[in-house]
């Protein structure tokens, strides 16, 4: 449901912008977006310092892309179910389609809407020093350094932005973990996507961490060219023997560490996005 709530939003969105194409920028209306969908919060007090867990939420935004303003109904539930309304949000477009949100009037929040990517993230502290990170259930890491190693004499491969994604599911403390866009060397294949399900991964003040072994895969990759394009073939012989990735949602920070298959070793440091950070 989330996905088809972000694809009409940016479909409309993208309607707007082209049906504007030919007109002198200054005279564009693209008018004002109400967005809802499902969101996943991380909750931690900052007082105490216990993770109080993670749980689904319920968030609406209201984004005016012409005057640049904004308002958020967010939802937390740390037993007993809060809501908080920000009406004052300046929404800044830091490229098309991404809005950085901010409010004059409560410091501790931060968020940004990506309608191309379908990501979105807030945080904010409450007045009983609760800090709430929401989310959409996809974490996504684009901007990424990896080095493969190999069990033989194949030279250390060092890649720059593979895509990971991890699809989170609070009630079960599980995970989907796919890498995209990998190559393995020893092996000549260059992989689209390896997808691990079921992953566990437990809770930390400013995150998760995803760990597991001998996790069961699906992976395509390119095979040889016909007159279609590439050929894409299914394979389940690359396995995650072991896994481990820390995902900082405070920091927007990566570190993993897993081997793919039996014989290539695979660490990786990155943030979400290439061209942004976070102030």
């Amino acid at each position: 449901m989330k996905k088809l709530l972000l694809v009409i939003a940016v479909l409309a969105l993208v309607c707007t912008i082209v049906s504007c194409g030919n007109d002198d920028p200054s005279n564009r209306s693209y008018g004002e977006r109400t967005v809802s969908w499902p969101m996943v919060n991380h909750m931690y007090n900052t007082v105490s310092g216990e993770v109080i867990g993670m749980g689904n939420a319920r968030n609406k935004l209201v984004i005016d892309i012409d005057n640049g303003t904004a308002s958020v109904e967010l939802t937390y539930n740390d037993g007993t179910e809060h809501v908080l309304t920000l009406t004052d949000l300046t929404a800044t477009a830091k490229r098309l389609l991404f809005y950085e949100l901010r409010s004059p009037s409560d410091a501790s929040f931060y968020g940004y809407v990506d309608f191309s990517e379908g990501s979105v993230r807030y945080r904010y502290t409450t007045a009983d020093g609760v800090r709430v990170i929401s989310m959409t259930e996809e974490v996504f890491f684009f901007k990424t350094h990896n080095s493969i190693e190999y069990s033989d004499s194949t030279p250390v491969t060092v890649m720059e932005n593979v895509g990971y994604q991890f699809d989170v599911d609070p009630a079960s403390l599980t995970a989907v973990v796919k890498v995209s866009d990998i190559n393995h060397a020893k092996d000549l294949k260059f992989f689209s996507s390896i997808t691990g399900m079921n992953v566990p991964f437990t809770l930390t003040s400013t995150g998760f961490v995803v760990a597991g072994q001998n996790i069961k895969t699906v992976a395509y990759y390119d095979g040889a060219m016909d007159t279609t394009g590439n050929i894409h073939y299914t394979t389940t012989d690359y396995p995650f023997k072991t896994f481990n990735a820390t995902v900082d949602l405070l920091n927007d920070h990566l570190d993993a560490h897993f081997m793919m298959g039996d014989d290539a070793t695979v660490t990786a440091t990155g943030k979400t996005y290439p061209d942004y950070t976070a102030n």
